[in-house]
């Protein structure tokens, strides 16, 4: 019997239907909730991944076949490496566009009418003076253009905002017929009154917005990260908000997670927190969890599973049969 590996904090968690998919069809389910997998790893035949480092050790001594992540970032994992030893990986591939889309926009309204500094001070028994502004009419700006940020861009423009995106990947034609206009990547810093990331993390977008991004933003703008952490130059963007550079900021990922006591971000008061939650709805995790466990099925039955990232492996797939 085959076994499967599941380190993602919401697989089978609301619903025991993927569970049982799994064990319907043939595989013993482990599931381990600890981030360090080497002590577990070696003995299993596919991977279910949340958060969780999977390192080329890891892999290399063991015999893991098939890597499904909960999710669709795949940073956590050694990509080369799984490669080279011809394992797939998987994502799943729109599980969480709405889900991550409609959280941009609460962080939108958030930000607007500065609803967590006046939920707190009501909370205390005071009754501040609190002084918003409206997003109709506001430039949404959008780094990057995949399918989270068409969901969100589609929202902002039926709440009346005027949104722009760069995206060096897209076309410009591909982006103005949704109605967004395209700008370059300094405009985008420059025009918004909100900067919302919708890029991966990899080599080229590591600290992609720094100091010089955040000194060219208006004053009165907010930064919105529900991308990857490591998009933003950390240090950069505590400065920004204390020296005031820009108006504030909404986060949902963070360079360490969980976020480390000892960060400056928690002295900062114009910024809002949310610990990486921006998949996590009913409907986003049921969604992921068939979608991972259908690739492990579909993989081991001799089916090419849906969402291969690394798409070298498809000819050593296809060799075996």
């Amino acid at each position: 019997m085959p076994k499967v590996l599941v380190a993602a904090r919401t697989f089978g968690k609301y619903s025991q239907e993927p569970v049982d998919f799994l064990r319907k069809h043939g595989f013993e389910v482990i599931v381990f909730d600890k981030e360090d997998l080497s002590s577990v790893i070696s003995d299993v035949d596919a991977l279910i991944i949340g958060t969780p480092k999977v390192t080329e050790n890891m892999l290399v001594n063991s015999h893991v076949k098939i890597i499904s992540k909960h999710g669709v970032g795949v940073d956590n994992i050694d990509l080369a490496a799984a490669t080279r030893l011809g394992i797939p990986v998987t994502i799943a591939q729109g599980a969480n566009t709405e889900s991550v889309a409609e959280l941009v926009i609460g962080f939108i309204f958030s930000l607007a009418r500065n609803i967590v500094f006046a939920h707190i001070n009501v909370k205390e028994n005071l009754w501040p003076n609190v002084i918003g502004m409206e997003v109709h009419d506001k430039v949404l700006g959008l780094l990057g253009f995949g399918a989270i940020a068409r969901e969100v861009a589609k929202r902002a423009l039926c709440l009346g905002m005027k949104v722009a995106s760069y995206d060096p990947y897209v076309s410009k034609e591909d982006i103005e017929r949704t109605g967004v206009t395209y700008v370059n990547f300094d405009e985008i810093f420059k025009i918004s009154d909100f900067v919302s990331i919708h890029v991966p993390l990899n080599e080229k977008t590591r600290n992609l917005v720094g100091e010089n991004e955040l000194k060219i933003m208006k004053k009165t703008a907010f930064l919105i990260n529900t991308a990857r952490g490591g998009v933003i130059e950390e240090k950069s963007l505590i400065k920004a908000l204390k020296e005031r550079w820009i108006n504030g900021a909404a986060l949902d990922v963070f360079n360490e997670e969980p976020l480390n006591p000892s960060s400056e971000l928690f002295t900062c008061g114009n910024v809002v927190m949310t610990p990486h939650m921006g998949a996590h709805t009913i409907e986003a995790v049921y969604r992921m969890n068939m979608m991972a466990a259908k690739s492990i099925v579909d993989f081991f039955e001799g089916r090419i599973p849906a969402h291969i990232v690394n798409k070298e492996v498809l000819s050593k797939l296809q060799k075996r049969g």
